[in-house]
């Protein structure tokens, strides 16, 4: 096999999805070789961010679990959903919330001043990864939006996620597109190549052109597919939810790995 060195690709910097790439479980278990990846960007000076679309922890929180689990960040080398879509809550004055996710996404969003109401009258209905969803909530929230005209706040457009028991459910994006499909109205997502995202995540890279940066993620459709599409240069791991079997014929990865350590490998 070729060797392909940093310095062929020119990168930069590198853009590193969370779930299914550093960790491999809700409760942030990193893989074997998830620090020793960290400590090889660092060491070799590659400005690296990890951007994720997990809506299960506040920002502080993740930060705090990865460090103690022994992945060493700091907060300015994460990005959320949750560091993006308050600013546009503000923006459209959408104070009052239906929210559907876990407890602590919803005590974050009491936390940054919005009001979370287990009622149809909203402002928007906020999306996030529930594995307590029921009927109960599909009823409030398509009455939020269909008779009472809340938006659709999707916290990001995953396909499919991958539960601790390796079984797969659908990803936030789905369930959006439910409830999108059912009331006739478009939704709206703040994860990974959404604009106010996306705005955030170059910033960060504002002194590196996208043709030096790469990106690695378990994710083919919401991750790496758009990121190609930029002139990003594209990693497709295989230790998350999609396997080589599900590459398709219209993107095709510039790289694909079974783990973080045959990255360092290959690039070092």
């Amino acid at each position: 096999m070729i060797k392909i060195t940093w310095l062929e690709m020119d990168i930069k910097g590198l853009i590193i999805d969370l779930d299914g790439v550093l960790t491999k479980d809700k409760a942030l278990t990193p893989f074997p070789d998830s620090q020793d990846f960290i400590s090889f960007l660092r060491k070799k000076n590659i400005k690296f961010k990890i951007a994720t679309n997990n809506s299960l922890y506040t920002p502080d929180n993740l930060v705090k679990k990865l460090n103690k689990n022994g992945i060493k960040i700091d907060k300015d080398e994460i990005i959320t959903p949750l560091l993006v879509i308050p600013d546009y809550l503000r923006k459209k004055d959408l104070k009052e919330l239906f929210v559907i996710g876990s407890e602590e996404l919803k005590s974050f969003f009491i936390s940054e001043g919005f009001t979370v109401k287990n009622s149809t009258e909203v402002k928007a209905v906020v999306i996030g990864q529930d594995k307590d969803f029921n009927f109960e909530k599909m009823k409030i929230a398509t009455t939020s939006i269909k008779e009472n005209n809340a938006e659709i706040l999707a916290l990001n457009k995953n396909l499919i996620t991958k539960d601790d028991d390796g079984l797969l459910f659908p990803g936030v994006g789905s369930v959006a597109s439910m409830f999108s499909n059912a009331t006739k109205k478009d939704y709206i997502h703040f994860g990974k190549n959404s604009d106010e995202y996306n705005k955030k995540l170059f910033e960060y890279f504002k002194d590196t052109p996208k043709n030096k940066l790469g990106i690695v993620s378990d994710d083919l459709f919401t991750d790496l597919k758009p990121f190609k599409d930029m002139g990003i240069f594209t990693i497709f791991i295989t230790t998350g939810k999609y396997k080589v079997k599900d590459i398709t014929e219209d993107f095709k990865p510039d790289l694909i790995v079974k783990s973080l350590s045959e990255i360092v490998d290959k690039l070092s």
